[in-house]
């Protein structure tokens, strides 16, 4: 089991998707021979963009949406510095859920979101879950969940398709074809 947990990781390396392991990965890895470093500096400089985004003066424009055919209400905030994309932050309410997504940009390559999931049932305790989603190159540095480093899924696919899909929205004002088409 753990040559096949060696040789998935080995895969994922080797095709840019997987750049950081958990520590017994790492040892499992080196024990091959393989030598892996965290790609902390781009981490600090997706940090760094991020603080200095959110302490520009940004222009915004909002949309609403409701009774989309994939989410009952929702808006889009997008953020300009000029003509240039730098935040959009998007909340929508579908079923007994609310998700709240801001999604960063450097020189209109999406670099960061923070994703914020609260739901439940109607009966329960609710709960709050929060993702984060480093990229570089439109491929996966860090993905977490809370403070926990996950291994990037299906999720940061998912998180990188609408943050495209998103600034295709904001010219074609059809969100329910941008938004609902996930083909």
């Amino acid at each position: 089991m753990n040559k096949i947990k060696t040789m998935i990781h080995i895969l994922l390396l080797m095709t840019g998707t997987y750049t950081v392991l958990h520590a017994g990965d790492k040892k499992a890895l080196a024990s091959q021979g393989i030598s892996i470093t965290r790609s902390n500096d781009d981490i600090d400089a997706i940090r760094a963009e991020y603080k200095k985004i959110n302490g520009l003066k940004l222009k915004t424009q909002q949309f609403k949406y409701e009774n989309l055919e994939c989410v009952d209400e929702g808006e889009i905030t997008y953020y300009l510095q000029g003509n240039e994309i730098r935040k959009m932050v998007e909340k929508f309410v579908k079923g007994d859920g609310y998700t709240f997504t801001e999604y960063y940009f450097k020189d209109g390559k999406f670099i960061f979101a923070i994703e914020v999931v609260i739901g439940g049932p109607a009966i329960g305790p609710e709960t709050k879950t929060e993702y984060r989603y480093y990229v570089k190159n439109d491929k996966a540095l860090r993905q977490m969940e809370g403070t926990k480093i996950v291994v990037p899924d299906s999720k940061f696919t998912e998180v990188l398709a609408n943050a495209y899909k998103l600034l295709k929205a904001r010219n074609a004002k059809n969100f329910n074809e941008v938004i609902c088409n996930f083909e």
